[in-house]
């Protein structure tokens, strides 16, 4: 098998793994679907990732750099930043589910790990610290607790019960929860 053919088969296994994840979670998930729908072999997808929870942590390794990735960061301007997230993971809704069904299913410490080894989580902690001298941020909040409120405030309607998911909506709609996004970052984190 050539490289190239490595290459694409190693992509299909990923992108079909990430929707069945992103579907069903880790317990969930099926290898048997996830070799059907990526046309490889069950033994090739072992053969490159190990066992399904393998697989899962790769997906997920490759959504968190996407995640921080996607979004620029402006310890200044965080109410700017929550909604470019809120847009960012309205789009692209599957990494927010894989991040919850990575909680849900045991795997917050690993997630944990990831992010304080990751240089630009590092920097956006480092970056809110300033803020927070300067006074643009009030100064009692650890600055792991701002990311995270943020991320709940840009999740809510994904995880609060009964809600739409964020999904197929009304223009309208969209923009005052986008606007709520931005009061409610910009309220709870004023100094």
């Amino acid at each position: 098998m050539s490289v190239k053919d490595v290459s694409a088969t190693k992509q299909r296994i990923i992108d079909a793994a990430r929707a069945e994840f992103a579907d069903h979670g880790l317990a969930g998930a099926r290898i048997d679907r996830i070799a059907t729908t990526a046309k490889a072999s069950k033994e090739r997808l072992y053969a490159y990732y190990g066992d399904k929870e393998s697989l899962f942590h790769a997906i997920l390794d490759d959504d968190f750099g996407r995640f921080l990735n996607a979004v620029p960061f402006d310890a200044d301007d965080l109410p700017g930043y929550a909604v470019t997230l809120f847009d960012d993971l309205r789009a692209t809704p599957h990494v927010q589910r894989l991040m919850l069904w990575g909680q849900l299913q045991g795997q917050a410490a690993r997630i944990r790990q990831q992010s304080d080894a990751n240089p630009q989580w590092n920097a956006r902690l480092e970056a809110v610290r300033e803020s927070q001298a300067s006074r643009v941020i009030g100064a009692s909040w650890d600055p792991a607790d701002v990311l995270s409120v943020i991320f709940g405030i840009v999740s809510s309607w994904v995880v609060t019960p009964g809600s739409d998911g964020n999904a197929d909506l009304d223009p309208d709609v969209l923009e005052t929860r986008r606007a709520i996004v931005r009061e409610s970052v910009a309220s709870i984190l004023r100094g």
